[in-house]
């Protein structure tokens, strides 16, 4: 009976418009009170140890200093640095979209920053260019994915959280993927812009433009190696290398005197709204794991597709399928808590590397940003294009198509996401 009230009151909530950390923590809830499995008192206890992790310091300070680059002007020099180089060429201004988000990513280790920053700035340019306002809004539903692919990547810190996996092999591990999407992302946007048009002829920058923008941008650009290089090199843990990011851009935004004071307010409301948001999922989504896990229902299910009589790859494309499914319609923290303590054991029983798979399902849940219903890049493309969910979903459809393949290739191909982990581990 438990499990009966805690699905169907989640689904009806759900339905009902309900925000999906709040039907989480209501339905567990629910269940609790209606079954006494155990006391009411246990969800809270459950939900402050969620939060109450060292490691989770990284998810607010990697938020604060996205918040602060994008205020900072730190953003619109990486974007003078991408147009510098590949501005010119064909899809030129989708491919600064796409370079300029790689390197926000590396910064931010926020997606929600990373389209905010760079969205904010390159859907109007692009309109402005000539190209489609559709296609431009497409663009960047699916390219501002990519900030929780490439590290540092606060999903893939909860992933590593959740499941005991070594953060630092997740950050090495979604390098190289995460450079992969964004080429083929690039190569569909310039095929498109080829067939329909789209652009105007930009100037090649000379040697001296692109040093010159190289230079303005310099210490924005040792930032990756800062932090990430002191990751890697053992200097500071990812959660130390947060906090290093965020006095990092401060004292650029100090430097570039691009943030006035008047600032500030809006800038820790910004940081509050997305850290809360995203504590509070963690919060309510380890309460709905927790009876889950009591209910059995992880290990019913891991028995179950581990029985079934077929090879791994029909498993593990069933797997994807469920990935992409839930990621229609759940936000990717919660996916992650509720979906990875299942499905880790059943991968690794099998063969499958935990960090491999952390990547696949952060992939899943990169897709997902850019699908209906639930969306977030869809929203956010829709609000500064000025177009419909619908109007955006619909131009966004053949980058979709393109990261659903990504996806299956990565997910039976791991040497491409094991090669740095293997090379460096």
């Amino acid at each position: 009976m438990g499990i009966t009230v805690l699905f169907l009151s989640f689904v009806i909530l759900l339905l009902f418009g309900m925000p999906v950390a709040f039907a989480l923590g209501i339905s567990s809830a629910l269940s609790v009170i209606m079954t006494g499995v155990v006391p009411i008192s246990y969800l809270t206890q459950t939900m402050f140890g969620a939060v109450d992790s060292y490691s989770l310091l990284a998810v607010p300070l990697f938020v604060l200093s996205g918040v602060i680059m994008e205020y900072g002007g730190l953003s619109k020099r990486l974007i003078d640095v991408a147009k510098a180089f590949v501005g010119h060429i064909t899809g030129g201004l989708p491919a600064v979209t796409l370079l300029g988000t790689a390197i926000f990513a590396m910064l931010s280790g926020s997606g929600p920053a990373t389209v905010a920053a760079i969205g904010g700035i390159m859907i109007p340019a692009m309109i402005r260019e000539g190209y489609g306002r559709g296609f431009s809004a497409g663009v960047l539903a699916t390219a501002g994915g990519v900030g929780i692919v490439i590290p540092p990547s606060i999903p893939l810190i909860i992933y590593g959280i959740t499941t005991n996996t070594s953060i630092g092999d997740l950050f090495l591990a979604g390098l190289v993927p995460g450079l992969v999407i964004v080429f083929m992302l690039y190569l569909v946007s310039r095929y498109l812009s080829k067939k329909h048009g789209y652009g105007t002829d930009t100037p090649k920058a000379s040697w001296n433009e692109r040093w010159g923008a190289v230079w303005r941008a310099k210490w924005t650009l040792l930032m990756p190696i800062v932090v990430l290089g002191g990751i890697y090199g053992g200097v500071f843990t990812p959660t130390e290398a947060s906090g290093i990011a965020v006095a990092y851009s401060l004292l650029l935004a100090i430097m570039y005197r691009e943030t006035k004071l008047t600032q500030i307010p809006m800038m820790l409301k910004t940081t509050y709204l997305i850290s809360g948001m995203i504590l509070i999922i963690i919060a309510t989504a380890s309460t709905y794991a927790r009876i889950l896990t009591l209910e059995r229902i992880p290990t019913l299910i891991a028995s179950f597709l581990s029985g079934l009589p077929v090879p791994f790859w029909v498993i593990l494309a069933v797997i994807v399928l469920l990935l992409l499914f839930f990621g229609m319609f759940m936000e990717t923290i919660a996916g992650i808590i509720l979906l990875a303590p299942i499905l880790v054991p059943v991968v690794t029983a099998m063969g499958m590397d935990p960090v491999h798979f952390g990547i696949v399902m952060i992939l899943a849940s990169m897709i997902g940003f850019a699908t209906p219903p639930v969306g977030d890049n869809l929203n956010v493309a829709s609000a500064i294009s000025g177009l419909s969910i619908e109007r955006v979903s619909i131009s966004a459809l053949p980058f979709v198509a393109v990261l659903i393949t990504i996806l299956f290739i990565i997910a039976y191909v791991p040497q491409i996401t094991m090669l740095l982990p293997n090379w460096l581990g």
